[in-house]
């Protein structure tokens, strides 16, 4: 269960981060609130600030989605191991067929309904690759956050030597000077929001890649010492068999040799002596009995001959 562990480990890192920065919010909101909510003369800030956050929480909700996903792939393989440990026939039972392991271990069985021969390298291959589209939208969202951050920033700042252009044209104008220091705060907002967003997402984006990687090397593990032997019989299985099955054979004529050696002919031919002894006084002594019992017969009935 310790994959199982892992996972459950990063929802609670997952939690605990989020109330952190929950709780930083809300302490540092007077500042926030000035850097975010004042001086804002155009709509940019916001519309740049709300497709950082939108991004962001996008890539969140697929972090937690995968994670409970992964949470019952490796509760189906510790399920799975456990079946396996304890020799049962049904290696399947409480194993969903939908998931990774199930799914393996169906392939091989259809090869080797088939007779085809399994190649490992290519199953783990495949699998890789398909678990490996599961992250690409949070790949995509981690890839552009900083990007989004660095456009802000660009924005910001020509927002603002638009504000400077028009100060410089009228020396008095209220207008263009608001227009300067919302530039620069835009570009300040823009680019923390970013950055703060992309190291949050990156953390935990390189943990569900770690969880995906332990996950998917112990179903390779699996499959490599121990259902492979199962499922698949090379020249060198069938070979080492043939092997194992001559020993068995040497060792059970060594075994009969060994009895037959232990046979005293001597003290044999005494036994079948004292047999055949037993056997002639049983013999006699059946004859004398069934003698006696003629005589009776004849003298109670009084037959002829008596």
């Amino acid at each position: 269960m310790q994959s199982a562990r892992l996972s459950r480990s990063i929802l609670i890192q997952l939690l605990l981060a989020s109330l952190l920065l929950i709780v930083a919010g809300i302490y540092f909101s007077d500042t926030l609130a000035m850097i975010y909510l004042s001086n804002q003369q155009t709509s940019v800030g916001y519309a740049l600030n709300g497709l950082i956050f939108t991004l962001f929480f996008i890539a969140l909700i697929r972090i937690l989605l995968l994670l409970f996903f992964y949470n019952r792939e490796e509760l189906a393989l510790a399920r799975f191991q456990g079946n396996l440990a304890a020799n049962q026939g049904a290696l399947l039972e409480g194993v969903a067929a939908s998931t990774m392991i199930a799914v393996r271990v169906n392939t091989l069985e259809g090869m080797r309904l088939q007779h085809a021969p399994v190649q490992h390298q290519a199953l783990a291959a495949t699998l890789l690759a398909s678990e490996s589209t599961r992250t690409g939208l949070i790949r995509f969202i981690h890839n552009i956050l900083i990007l989004c951050g660095v456009l802000g920033t660009i924005v910001s700042l020509s927002i603002a030597l638009f504000g400077a252009s028009s100060l410089l044209d009228e020396v008095v104008s209220s207008s263009g000077m608001g227009m300067v220091i919302h530039g620069m705060s835009t570009a300040l907002s823009t680019t923390m929001s970013a950055i703060v967003c992309y190291l949050f997402l990156s953390y935990f984006f390189f943990a569900v890649q770690n969880l995906q990687t332990a996950l998917l090397g112990r179903i390779e593990e699996i499959t490599a010492t121990r259902l492979l032997p199962m499922y698949q019989m090379t020249e060198e299985a069938i070979t080492q068999h043939a092997l194992d099955l001559v020993r068995e054979a040497h060792l059970l004529v060594q075994s009969l040799h060994d009895k037959i050696d232990a046979f005293d002919p001597d003290s044999i031919r005494q036994e079948m002596e004292q047999y055949r002894a037993q056997a002639q006084a049983q013999h006699e002594a059946a004859q004398t009995q069934l003698r006696e019992l003629s005589a009776t017969l004849k003298d109670g009935f009084r037959l002829p001959g008596a």
